[in-house]
């Protein structure tokens, strides 16, 4: 019996919700497809933690009913577990949804099970969880990122067109720079995390990655509590970003950046030119100490979010997040006010950068995917760097000090293949201009989703081997 849905066919969540509004398609439809695909990419990427035999109820009233999404493993799902991908919270079940999840249920959003993650969301690399390494869908010998690693790999190999993750330090934009998607982190504390499994609450944020411009638009409505279609959308993007002003950022945002992704800085800049922005070089001196200044708030905070590790530490499977947990209670008082002072002349930095600016242009990570297993990355010109020291959320964290929000646009790829992001970071509150623009490039540049060649099935020559979903 044929596949009901072609595949190349309905692959957006907007061209879902479409089809699902004239009965062209069925939910049953859409759903039967994403079971089928998540089996297919499991075992050799391991997205998903949970993948669910029937997924949870929705409003059939709401504007996507029936439009599957994955909802990352930190999530409360009312009777679900959520463990952040960590032994330690093995068995622990939701009694009532997050409050983002309960929006996307009473959009109509179809939940179809959980996605893997670094584990309690401690780590950009996706190697370290109870749930397995997730690997990359465009060669799953590379990290995916993370740590929404497993979230991002989805929807690249096209299991969902939607799926939530968080970001603390990065963990939206790291993945989707490597993995190939559109993320965003959002203005910090303008969606609720209450019924999200914390890692540092001060720096905590929901948020959506998609395929598609207008799919990321969408879901970030929907996650701010608002109606998800408006004229913005019903337009389409706008033609031109006349009267915009961006921001090139070198300095720190130029450092340990393969030349290619520098290069790709320049072509988004210059494309905007070409819509009718104007752009200009900004220093990006001054801040090469965010990484630490993050890393002591995140610890501190981490340590008092997690009093139950603080028996069962040897459950734990990331040693770093062990140094971590165990730094954050040493932590002074003296060295938590010095780092949280430094965090606020980290957003004053940022402050001075967009006065006047509508977005500044950076790289999203500094590299493609790395090997799993490599210790160091050549950049060529920039040098060989170690991976340990400058992991994927090297740029990224500082945005999380300032708070602001940043898009990641999948705007290339490497020699191997390997895709990476150049980000978008405006001020608090300009979430609405930054995915503008992004549906902007999209449009301009004539992008269009791509998706990596599903793996050979189980049992064949040169199959993946690995953990499966874990069915509930």
């Amino acid at each position: 019996m044929p596949p009901a849905i072609a595949d190349g066919e309905l692959e957006t969540a907007l061209e879902m919700a479409a089809a699902l509004r004239t009965g062209e398609v069925s939910a049953a439809d859409l759903t039967d497809r994403v079971r089928a695909r998540a089996e297919t990419w499991q075992l050799s990427t391991r997205a998903f933690s949970q993948l669910w035999s029937d997924p949870e109820p929705w409003s059939e009233d709401g504007p996507l009913a029936g439009v599957p999404i994955a909802v990352k493993d930190l999530y409360d799902v009312a009777g679900r577990e959520t463990t952040g991908c960590c032994r330690v919270y093995a068995g622990r079940i939701a009694d009532r949804d997050a409050v983002t999840t309960a929006r996307i249920r009473a959009a109509g959003l179809a939940m179809v099970g959980k996605t893997n993650q670094h584990e309690l969301a401690f780590g950009g690399t996706n190697l370290y969880s109870a749930c397995g390494a997730t690997g990359n869908p465009w060669d799953p010998s590379r990290m995916t990122g993370g740590s929404s690693g497993g979230a991002a790999a989805a929807v690249a190999a096209g299991v969902v067109p939607l799926a939530t993750g968080s970001d603390t330090g990065g963990s939206i934009r790291i993945p989707s720079s490597l993995c190939g998607t559109l993320g965003l982190k959002v203005t910090t504390g303008s969606i609720p995390i209450d019924g999200l499994l914390p890692l540092a609450p001060s720096l905590d944020t929901p948020g959506p990655l998609a395929a598609t411009g207008g799919d990321l638009l969408v879901l970030y409505r929907v996650l701010d509590g608002r109606p998800p279609f408006a004229q913005e959308v019903d337009e389409g993007p706008p033609e031109t970003a006349r009267g915009l002003r961006l921001g090139v950022v070198g300095g720190f945002f130029e450092r340990n950046v393969h030349p290619a992704i520098l290069a790709a800085v320049g072509d988004v800049a210059r494309a905007f030119e070409g819509w009718g922005a104007s752009t200009e070089a900004v220093d990006g001196e001054g801040v090469d100490d965010s990484r630490v200044v993050w890393r002591t708030i995140a610890s501190m905070e981490f340590a008092a979010a997690h009093p139950a590790l603080g028996d069962r530490l040897h459950e734990v499977l990331d040693p770093a997040i062990v140094r971590d947990f165990e730094a954050g209670l040493a932590t002074s008082g003296d060295a938590a006010r010095a780092a949280n002072g430094r965090r606020e002349e980290i957003g004053r930095w940022f402050a001075e950068r967009l006065a006047g600016r509508d977005a500044l242009v950076v790289p999203t990570t500094g590299y493609p995917a790395p090997a799993s297993d490599a210790g160091e990355l050549d950049l060529g010109a920039g040098g060989v760097i170690d991976l340990r020291r400058v992991g994927p959320g090297w740029l990224t964290s500082v945005v999380n000090l300032a708070g602001l929000p940043a898009v990641s646009l999948p705007a290339g790829r490497s020699q191997e293949g390997m895709p990476f992001g150049v980000s978008l970071i405006g001020p608090a509150g300009s979430e609405e201009r930054l995915l503008g623009l992004a549906a902007l490039w999209e449009a301009g540049t004539g992008y269009r989703p791509t998706r990596p060649q599903p793996p050979a099935p189980p049992g064949t020559p040169g199959a993946s081997a690995g953990s499966g979903p874990i069915a509930r």
